[in-house]
């Protein structure tokens, strides 16, 4: 529990600091309540900077929204820059009463999949790096949850205008959480007295077109085994892309919903930014920094889950005893351990993969783990610098997103494959104030843009679905395409709900 008069004395030094330094200051004050919803909260926060994390069978969700600071860069640092960003502001942040535990949430955002981004207009609100300071985090526990609120303290602010302004903070966010869902418009019902069973209202609509007919996507394919049989790569990830027009706004919230109860082992992200939203619900985590502590897996393998449990163990069989598919996955562990290897006292990579089983798709797996040995700053001395980030710099993008060789595989890419990527296949994820943080690999993932124009309709909405196939020897054009349709349904039927 704050205590009001030391709460005051800390914004009041806050206050002082900035007028003196002349350089922005921020508090935080960790409020308990009873209960955090984050999938509501987010529902709830549009047209504001907002951010949602969930594992539901892990039971970790979070939800951010609005922001006190921000960063966006490109280029060879947006890495080094984004890590220099959030040193320097944790290094002003005052916590007011108690602090949260330093491996908490704190700093959301993501990478696009190039360094320099894209000049594409529907990925304008998605830079190739783009972190937020939040103005509010809420944190959903088993016996209640809390609200992290923030404020940014400018010199010559009051204390009691910052004051004021965390008060507002808890409002609005109780105010999410207590604030009914809109039941549908009485008007809407269908009235049976009026409408015949062969004059019913039409439902939703959905246009969906593929970005390049399957022959081209074969050919392309075609092209890396090309590449592959000459030695000059040994894998390249080809993506493709679907895009879903609606004439009106599509339920994101629900959409979300679907996806968590979809793919409960999956990590759920979302972050959204005015009217345009980016999303997954991937099964693959790229890093997760805890102390010393790493955590990640090599993902690679893909095959449909059957129809029957005969067809499905299978199909599960065929896909453990695959020499191309284990072949593919072999590609993604080497990588892993040889970035990691170096840099960890210890490194344990299980001996064989398992089996990862989604809803519609399953994969080959394994897990790796390790300790870090501690990473200092280049040029800094001793200073200690947050690992995090150049882990994810150094395995973004994994052979699982991009082929092997990395360099060659992405030349090769940016000539041959002709989708603009943005966030999908990149890290998206978190930092906490420790130099830990998790990052996720953005898989199943889709961009969607509310009012967007199409057809004769300004109000419309419209989504782009991704998802790629791994293309290493002995791979089929006809079953790589086979793999991105059961990766695209993964989206397209929850998004659409026909």
């Amino acid at each position: 529990m704050s205590n009001p008069i030391e709460d005051a004395s800390k914004i009041g030094r806050a206050v002082e600091l900035a007028r003196a330094s002349g350089h922005t200051q921020w508090v935080a004050r960790v409020v308990d309540v009873d209960s955090v919803d984050p999938l509501r909260c987010y529902a709830r926060c549009e047209p504001e900077d907002r951010f949602v994390w969930e594992r539901r069978e892990s039971r970790q969700a979070f939800v951010a929204w609005g922001r006190v600071d921000e960063i966006e860069s490109a280029g060879s640092e947006r890495f080094r820059d984004v890590e220099a960003w959030a040193a320097e502001v944790g290094s002003r942040l005052h916590w007011l009463g108690r602090e949260r535990p330093r491996t908490a949430p704190l700093f959301v955002g993501g990478f696009g999949f190039e360094e320099d981004g894209t000049s594409a207009a529907k990925w304008k609100a998605f830079p190739s790096a783009r972190f937020v300071l939040p103005a509010t985090i809420g944190e959903g526990r088993a016996n209640g949850g809390t609200f992290t609120l923030l404020a940014r303290v400018e010199p010559g602010v009051t204390r009691d205008a910052i004051e004021l302004e965390l008060t507002e903070r808890l409002v609005e966010a109780t105010t999410f959480m207590s604030a009914p869902i809109a039941a549908p418009d009485d008007a809407e019902k269908l009235d049976f007295d009026r409408w015949k069973a062969l004059d019913w209202p039409p439902g939703p609509e959905y246009r969906v077109r593929s970005d390049r007919a399957h022959s081209v996507f074969a050919d392309q394919i075609d092209l890396a085994l090309e590449a592959i049989d000459a030695g000059r790569l040994d894998k390249a990830v080809l993506a493709r892309s679907l895009r879903v027009d609606h004439d009106g706004r599509l339920d994101i919230p629900g959409f979300l919903d679907r996806l968590s109860t979809l793919y409960p082992s999956c990590t759920l992200v979302a972050m959204g930014r005015g009217n345009d939203t980016f999303l997954a619900a991937t099964p693959e985590t790229l890093i997760r920094v805890q102390h010393d502590r790493i955590e990640t897996a090599a993902l690679a393998g893909s095959a449909p889950r059957g129809r029957t449990p005969e067809e499905d163990a299978e199909l599960a069989r065929s896909l453990e005893t695959s020499a191309k598919e284990r072949a593919e996955h072999a590609h993604v562990v080497e990588a892993l351990r040889d970035v990691l290897g170096p840099l960890c006292f210890e490194l344990e990579v299980s001996e064989k993969p398992r089996l990862r089983q989604l809803f519609g798709i399953q994969h080959l797996e394994t897990p790796i783990s390790g300790r870090l040995r501690s990473m200092k700053g280049e040029g800094q001395g001793d200073t200690e610098r947050n690992p995090l980030l150049r882990l994810v710099a150094a395995l973004h993008p994994t052979p699982a997103v991009g082929g092997v060789p990395r360099d060659l595989a992405r030349d090769w890419l940016r000539r041959y494959e002709g989708l603009d990527r943005g966030w999908y296949a990149s890290p998206v994820g978190w930092l906490d104030a420790s130099g830990g943080g998790d990052f996720c690999v953005a898989l199943r993932s889709a961009l969607i843009r509310d009012g967007e124009a199409n057809s004769a309709n300004d109000s419309g909405s419209r989504a782009w679905l991704f998802a790629g196939a791994g293309i290493v020897a002995g791979s089929q054009p006809e079953q790589e395409i086979a793999e991105t349709r059961v990766k695209l349904r993964a989206l397209l039927a929850p998004l659409t709900e026909i």
